[in-house]
């Protein structure tokens, strides 16, 4: 959801705005919601919906519910089926955690405040006519010259260098760490290397793909000047390598999910199915059959290369124990953050120890133990999450749920892995001008000299 670096700006906005109105919780909230509505109003109206950005949070909803042109902001103030948004706080609720850790936006008893870096005059002025008409009207009045300017397509706004600015942690083109804290220092940090890995690797599909290529395999993390001077490309190392672990436990999750259905199953046959699964022989021969987890010293892109001839179960139960493997290759921070800061339920230091276990023992009753220990572990979840109700009553949050030793799930998991955000860091890096698609000129000249990159 937070793809948008024009959201940034508007509740970095709405910050001062506040403190400068003294508005209390209540009256940020219907501030923000009614922004929100408005700044949907002004996308629908004025970008093109197959543009590069799309359009703006909030224009579905506000077509499904098509308030009267004058009269959008009764979908703002309104709850229920009639609101744009089911969350109270609407979009906020997804940009709050980022904006305060940017240190655009603070929060004082609920109210929106100005963060540790002050909103500038000029991004304050560009929304003062939105929050005009949040404050006097019942909705926005079209066609405006200075509402259009707040389109999502509009190019060169005010809010674009302050917004550099502050992703790059400069003042005035200039990076002065001691002027800045520790979360704008490891921002920073994290654009130079994700822009340094895609002026290294343009052909790259996708993000991701390049900043992998960059820092988690091969000799580039050590042997580039820039990369190999930062110290916290070590650490995304370990932590785009621990991805494939996770993303494994996460389709093997789902999988097992799948097979309980809605008719459920006992532990046996959950058992049976995972057995069903998984190749004959031993552990330890399985792993020694696997592809090496590094090359002359540096990581090699083992699973990437059991992703591409994917075989379901077997592959991810193989991802897992190349996961334990990579214990043994790591050091330093790359293994530090691989690891984790302290020992977990189903990490790689948990796979690690099953693997030694196991070794002799067959791959189906490694299989069963893995069975044994998500079901474990989804407990553990659920009863951390159990709340009670005013009449006393619990609710569990669980999609896996155990009646007298069988299993039934209420609903799917989903397979997909958990986001790394590098994907919409390098979106916003694009739109506030650091970065481009084009791989003739992967880093823009502006973003060479903020983030101190060679051209």
């Amino acid at each position: 959801m937070t793809r948008y670096a024009r959201y940034y700006s508007l509740y970095w906005a709405v910050a001062a705005h506040a403190e400068a109105s003294r508005l209390n919780r209540d009256e940020c909230r219907r501030l923000v919601r009614r922004a929100e509505v408005g700044m949907a109003v002004i996308s629908k109206a004025y970008d093109d919906a197959d543009g590069t950005l799309g359009l703006t949070h909030g224009v579905d909803a506000l077509t499904r519910l098509h308030p009267p042109p004058g009269s959008e902001f009764e979908v703002a103030d309104g709850a229920g089926a009639r609101s744009y948004s089911p969350r109270s706080w609407g979009f906020w609720s997804q940009y709050n955690g980022p904006s305060v850790a940017l240190g655009t936006v603070e929060t004082d008893g609920g109210a929106l405040r100005p963060g540790r870096h002050r909103c500038p005059a000029q991004v304050l002025a560009m929304y003062a006519p939105l929050f005009t008409a949040c404050e006097r009207g019942q909705g926005i009045s079209l066609p405006s010259a200075e509402l259009e300017r707040l389109r999502l397509q509009q190019e060169q706004t005010p809010d674009l260098e302050p917004l550099r600015g502050v992703f790059t942690a400069t003042l005035d083109s200039r990076h002065d760490p001691s002027l800045w804290s520790g979360d704008d220092r490891t921002r920073r940090a994290t654009l130079r290397v994700l822009a340094r890995c895609w002026q290294l690797h343009p052909q790259a599909k996708t993000w991701l793909e390049a900043f992998a290529a960059g820092v988690a395999y091969g000799p580039t993390a050590r042997e580039d000047p820039v990369l190999g001077g930062e110290e916290r490309t070590a650490t995304w190392r370990g932590v785009v390598l621990r991805h494939h672990s996770v993303g494994a436990w996460r389709r093997l999750w789902a999988d097992l999910v799948a097979a309980v259905g809605s008719d459920g199953a006992f532990r046996r046959q959950l058992h049976e199915w995972i057995s069903d699964r998984l190749p004959s022989g031993t552990v330890a021969s399985f792993v020694a059959d696997l592809p090496p987890t590094d090359l002359d010293g540096d990581p090699h892109p083992a699973e990437d290369k059991l992703r591409r001839a994917d075989a379901g179960t077997v592959t991810d139960v193989a991802v897992l124990l190349l996961g334990a493997r990579r214990l043994d290759t790591l050091t330093g921070m790359a293994r530090r953050s691989f690891a984790g800061r302290r020992s977990t339920y189903l990490d790689p230091t948990w796979v690690a120890q099953l693997r030694r276990e196991f070794a002799g023992r067959s791959v189906a009753d490694l299989g069963r133990r893995l069975v044994d220990d998500m079901l474990a572990q989804s407990r553990r979840v659920a009863m951390r999450k159990v709340a009670v109700g005013p009449h006393g009553t619990f609710a569990l949050f669980s999609r896996l749920h155990e009646r007298n030793g069988l299993y039934f799930a209420d609903s799917a998991e989903g397979r997909d892995n958990i986001g790394l955000r590098i994907p919409q860091l390098a979106g916003i890096a694009t739109q506030v001008g650091l970065l481009t698609a084009d791989p003739a000129q992967p880093v823009t000249a502006q973003g060479c000299d903020l983030l101190d990159l060679p051209a």
